[in-house]
């Protein structure tokens, strides 16, 4: 399993999917509050505050660095529960997945595994995004999902 980018970030109905397809299989996501100024920006506190009920979580960096063994830059990390009404809230609050970019909205979508590594990660201020998948996994999906394409 390798970290496999998408060609183009999955965007309207493709992004829209791919929600759905990471609610069902994965049990947590993530978003970063970068706080770079005092007061969190209102849509980022939008966002926060209409997930609060699925909120299982919140974490500095160097908590989420020795809970994953993986590197995050500065914020506080909130870790909220796959749901149908959490999910939904996603797919209302974005088009893409690189439309999770602060300040207008926290930073940085990422779905995790059952070991708390990265399944979907997204890093919106350099413009990637991708998933911990094999080849077969990214062609199924591929096939099940218009508009979605891997760089192989």
């Amino acid at each position: 399993m390798r970290a496999i980018p998408f060609h183009t970030a999955p965007r309207g109905a493709a992004y829209i999917q791919l929600i759905d397809e990471l609610i069902e299989k994965t049990g947590r996501f993530f978003l970063v509050d970068r706080r770079y100024r005092e007061d969190t920006p209102a849509g980022v506190a939008r966002v926060l505050q209409r997930l609060k009920p699925y909120l299982i979580e919140s974490c500095t960096t160097e908590e989420m660095m020795m809970k994953t063994r993986a590197f995050y830059t500065e914020g506080i990390y909130y870790i909220y529960e796959c749901t149908p009404g959490s999910g939904q809230i996603l797919k209302e609050e974005a088009d893409s997945f690189l439309d999770w970019l602060y300040p207008s909205l926290p930073d940085d979508l990422c779905f995790l595994k059952e070991d708390g590594s990265d399944y979907l990660f997204t890093e919106a201020h350099e413009d990637g995004c991708g998933m911990r998948i094999t080849e077969e996994e990214a062609t199924d999906l591929m096939k099940r999902i218009p508009g979605l394409s891997f760089i192989f």
